[in-house]
């Protein structure tokens, strides 16, 4: 499974820091500043956001290279009671650090009731499962409930299967080839773009296939297919500008080459990615990004059977899922 790095943000916590590639950064970096401008917060009765907040606030202080926080930066969108453990009740907290420069960064934690303790998990061993399950799990439904754009139709009563991944890597390509051979076991496959910084050009194929998506529909498996088992991945010696341009120009004149009716987009490979820099599809890329990050993906590939997830290309649990 190919990560993201993660930051140390207090002892007890690691939020994922989502690395967006050069073509998406700006794109996402002004969603989030939109975002930080509207906060609905719907939190259940119970819970004491504001002691939350400055012990959020508290914790991070003086961490090394963290940014200067405030604590309007700590927004909560949704505080729901997940379980009681031990004379504390607990609450699954959704929510995001709005640094005043910088990108926002989601989260989902497990706090006690009065603000001030962060539990990971807790598993009930007589039981033999977590008492945050279900909470999670009702979380995870409703950001699951539109995520990912749909590539193709299955089987009829079988779940949805949202697909979260980077063309480039490795293990998704692995993964996109056994999953295309289970189309009997899901009802729908949804590509949710997760290109990874350390893999140029990535970005570009991902737009590509927003592109098709919406001009060539048709066409999109196609697009998809070619991204995932047949374009090269280009090699670079470093991630100067002119390698980077030299990756997004490889891509996009592949992807041309094979398919012509991109010329609707551009002239010639240059410019294709001239006209996807500044494009509704690379909002869309950066889109998936962001709300990956805020389901704590940090690594490709993620996949959900459901609602359940799937970390990496894990092939017994995968045809577990899917029989």
């Amino acid at each position: 499974m190919r990560r993201v790095p993660a930051i140390l943000v207090s002892a007890l916590l690691l939020l994922g820091l989502v690395l967006l590639s050069p073509l998406a950064s700006a794109l996402a970096a002004e969603a989030a500043a939109a975002a930080a401008t509207t906060t609905t917060t719907a939190t259940a009765t119970g819970f004491n956001v504001e002691a939350f907040r400055k012990n959020f606030l508290a914790g991070l202080a003086g961490r090394a290279n963290f940014p200067a926080l405030t604590l309007d930066s700590v927004q909560v969108d949704q505080a729901e009671k997940a379980a009681s453990f031990g004379g504390l009740d607990i609450y699954a907290v959704k929510g995001r650090l709005v640094p005043a420069e910088g990108q926002s960064q989601p989260f989902l934690l497990f706090i006690s009731a009065d603000g001030r303790f962060h539990v990971s998990e807790i598993v009930d061993l007589n039981a033999g499962k977590s008492i945050l399950k279900d909470a999670r799990d009702t979380m995870r439904a409703a950001d699951l409930k539109d995520f990912g754009h749909t590539i193709l139709k299955g089987t009829p009563g079988k779940p949805v299967v949202v697909y979260v991944s980077d063309p480039f890597c490795p293990y998704c390509r692995q993964a996109f080839a056994h999953l295309m051979g289970k189309r009997d076991g899901f009802s729908e496959f949804r590509l949710a773009h997760y290109p990874l910084a350390s893999h140029p050009g990535a970005d570009i194929a991902c737009a590509l296939m927003a592109w098709a998506a919406d001009k060539a529909p048709a066409r999109v498996l196609e697009f998809v297919r070619f991204g995932y088992a047949d374009l090269h991945v280009p090699k670079v010696q470093d991630k100067s500008p002119e390698h980077l341009q030299k990756a997004w120009t490889q891509v996009a004149g592949a992807y041309l080459a094979r398919f012509p009716e991109l010329k609707a987009l551009g002239k010639d490979a240059t410019a294709i990615v001239a006209a996807l820099a500044d494009s509704q599809y690379a909002r869309q890329v950066a889109a998936d990004m962001a709300k990956a990050g805020s389901m704590g993906v940090t690594g490709t590939p993620i996949i959900f059977v459901g609602n359940a997830r799937v970390e990496g290309f894990d092939k017994e649990r995968l045809n577990e899922l899917l029989k």
